[in-house]
């Protein structure tokens, strides 16, 4: 069916594009994680009846938009999964390896309607695989194939060496690994342009305003002595090529744009799953159950619907709007408790704060209720990883299962998006460096199966994320003997097991002994560190040899509105997020004793490490000292750590603002807020002050 023959029936069937998108990539979802538990589980007919019925609604939606080439790859997926559940043939590595790659091909058409671009991507491979199937014959599991337009353009293409660094290399694979656009973006500048590395650096930020620009070739200093004609950039994007080409094109004085795939590291080319602008794995809506509940009323069918799929742009705005209702109570509170302060006898004033009072009660109510919505389980993020662990463990020729506990616990939706990236890396390092080939494990007495387990549950205010594996552990030995040859800690320096282990989160550290294109390319762990920081949050290893690694993230439930405690410290106000106060104290600056170069107190038997703020943010040093201080002491996890401030001023409900790009990795800063004054006060990240401070301290 194609669009004219929409419009001669009189249906424009674009409305429903975007309902038929949603619903297809929950279908595909299913089956990918279907297939999985039935390649465990064998022949679970219960399960094969539910793969079927997948299949038949994505090909029953395809046909009605007029897909053909889903209809067809699906059509062979159906009938083969309908042969299974009448027994006639058994389940098969061939056939759970064919169907994955089903999903896998049905992705990218799905993404080539997603762009409003043609389907041609090939299938016939696929659908041939399946007959042979069908058929008894030996199938041949093929690989994903490129489109006509695709094979001549790449034919012509050589892709350029833009002489990686192994941080730029780490981030190229990994956008690879994880579907995303990677382009080689070549740039023909009109003949005579003059500031020709004015127009390279204006094109790199009209791409940044979409991905990321990892590299420029020729340099900006080439481009402003040299007589090169553009310029290359290598650029991760999951925006449509053509968008790209437009916003460029826009440019004066380039003249054209040709835009290719980037190969990775092994010259594999990845098509992207998306054109969403986001890091990670998009969420398009928030996922939720769009069944009808049918009820009987006087013997009539009534079918009520109660729940809908809402675009996460509309539940951002709502978001912000509910964000700045709150800034506007807070000054409305400001202004009557100043105006009390003056008119404590004027019945308008009192009208105004007993208004106020109702108000706020409503506008928590509210904001309980929005903040609700915004939570999103996390398992919408581990469905993507029994596949990746599954592809990993052929790779390698390991054999393991990736077990997921926790998929319900549910959390803010812009961590959703975020903690994509870090997991995979933590759980690629469990791939690579913890679980032991079959013959060692079966050497050292270990059941040949490895197992990963990804786990998450609420922790107080925070959520807790653990990745374990039962493999070799850490090498601590050699983690030293690394850290002491590149100079990072003493020869004769005392460390701990959890010391020396934090050690793998520093900038290029790496035990491997070969460089793979699973880990051990020298980054990956301190991007991890990185990520969590700037949500707040932290990582903790404990390790054990032969026994197997544990990664506990813990990460807070929200970061949009929260309850902050205000301190104040010489001139300035700074918000401490109340869910990770344990509580405050008045010490004598005498109980303060410097320990190497942190200077700490006791607390109930238990040496607490302080940190001046005044001296962490170089604030001016008051002339005259106190003989107390007041001291904050904040928790995540097992670990304390006492802000000493001047002053405490009180509870406040504040919203996290973000203090953009250029400002964005402030350490020790999580955002900004305004306050009932209409002054902006900075909030402090109090899971990056912890783990700085400490692991400074120890290293």
């Amino acid at each position: 069916m194609s669009q004219d023959d929409d419009n001669n029936m009189g249906v424009d069937l674009g409305e429903f594009l975007e309902f038929y998108l949603l619903d297809s990539s929950e279908q595909i979802e299913r089956l990918g994680a279907g297939l999985l538990q039935l390649e465990k589980e064998g022949e679970n007919i219960g399960l094969i009846n539910d793969l079927f019925r997948s299949a038949h609604s994505l090909k029953g939606a395809s046909g009605t938009m007029g897909f053909t080439p889903i209809v067809a790859l699906t059509h062979a997926a159906e009938d083969l999964l309908d042969r299974l559940r009448q027994g006639k043939i058994d389940v098969s590595l061939e056939m759970i390896d064919i169907l994955l790659a089903v999903t896998d091909r049905i992705k990218e058409m799905l993404s080539q309607v997603e762009q409003r671009q043609e389907i041609s991507v090939g299938f016939e491979d696929l659908v041939s695989s399946m007959r042979a199937l069908l058929n008894g014959e030996k199938p041949v599991v093929p690989k994903n194939p490129q489109s006509v337009q695709e094979k001549d353009a790449m034919a012509k293409y050589v892709p350029l060496n833009f002489s990686l660094t192994q941080t730029e290399g780490e981030k190229m694979n990994d956008a690879h690994m994880m579907g995303h656009g990677v382009y080689q973006v070549d740039v023909k500048l009109a003949p005579g342009t003059l500031m020709k590395a004015v127009r390279a650096v204006m094109a790199t930020q009209r791409i940044e305003g979409m991905g990321t620009v990892i590299k420029l070739l020729p340099s900006i200093e080439d481009l402003e002595v040299g007589t090169a004609e553009g310029f290359s950039l290598l650029v991760l994007c999951d925006e449509p090529v053509d968008e790209i080409q437009r916003e460029l094109l826009e440019i004066s004085e380039l003249m054209d744009v040709v835009i290719h795939p980037y190969p990775d590291s092994e010259g594999v080319v990845e098509k992207p799953l998306s054109n969403q602008k986001v890091a990670v794995e998009p969420i398009a809506a928030i996922p939720v159950s769009t069944a009808p509940v049918t009820e009987t009323v006087g013997g009539e069918s009534n079918t009520q619907v109660h729940t809908i799929r809402v675009d996460t742009v509309r539940m951002d705005n709502l978001i912000n709007l509910v964000g700045e209702m709150v800034i506007t109570r807070t000054r409305l509170v400001q202004i009557g408790l100043d105006l009390k302060a003056q008119y404590s006898m004027d019945t308008m004033v009192n009208n105004l704060n007993e208004a106020n009072v109702y108000l706020g009660r409503l506008m928590n109510d509210l904001q309980e209720s929005v903040m609700r919505l915004r939570m999103v389980a996390i398992g919408t993020v581990f469905s993507r990883f029994p596949r990746l662990v599954r592809d990993l463990a052929k790779k390698t020729g390991k054999e393991m299962e990736l077990v997921l506990k926790g998929e319900d616990t549910e959390l803010d939706k812009t961590v959703v998006e975020v903690i994509g990236d870090p997991l995979m890396h933590l759980i690629r390092n469990s791939v690579d460096h913890g679980i032991e080939s079959p013959e060692v494990r079966r050497a050292s007495g270990k059941p040949e199966l490895g197992t990963i387990t990804l786990d998450a549950y609420h922790e107080g205010n925070h959520i807790a994320i653990v990745i374990a594996d039962d493999g070799a552990g850490l090498d601590l030995a050699k983690i030293r003997s690394i850290a002491v040859s590149k100079g990072l800690v003493g020869e004769r320096e005392e460390l701990s097991d959890t010391d020396i282990s934090n050690l793998i989160f520093l900038p290029g550290f790496s035990t491997a002994d070969k460089v793979t294109d699973i880990s051990g390319r020298g980054v990956g762990m301190d991007v991890v560190k990185k990520a969590l920081n700037n949500l707040g949050g932290m990582v903790d290893i404990t390790t054990r040899k032969g026994k197997g690694t544990t990664f506990t993230i813990l990460l807070p439930l929200t970061l949009a509105i929260i309850q902050a405690l205000l301190v104040e410290v010489g001139e300035e106000i700074y918000a401490v997020p109340l869910s990770s106060v344990l509580e405050t104290l008045l010490v004598k600056r005498n109980d303060i004793k410097t320990v190497g170069d942190l200077p700490m107190v006791q607390l109930r038997g238990n040496t607490l490490p302080l940190i001046s703020l005044q001296e962490k943010f170089g604030l001016p040093t008051p002339e005259t000292d106190s003989s107390e201080v007041y001291v904050v002491v904040v928790g995540f996890g097992d670990k304390a750590l006492g802000l000493i401030v001047d002053e405490l001023r009180g509870q406040q409900e504040v919203v996290i603002k973000s203090l953009g790009d250029f400002l964005n990795n402030l350490p020790g800063i999580a955002g900004a807020t305004i306050l009932g004054d209409g002054k902006v006060t900075l909030i402090l990240d109090v899971g990056s002050l912890i783990q700085d401070v400490l692991v400074k301290h120890k290293n």
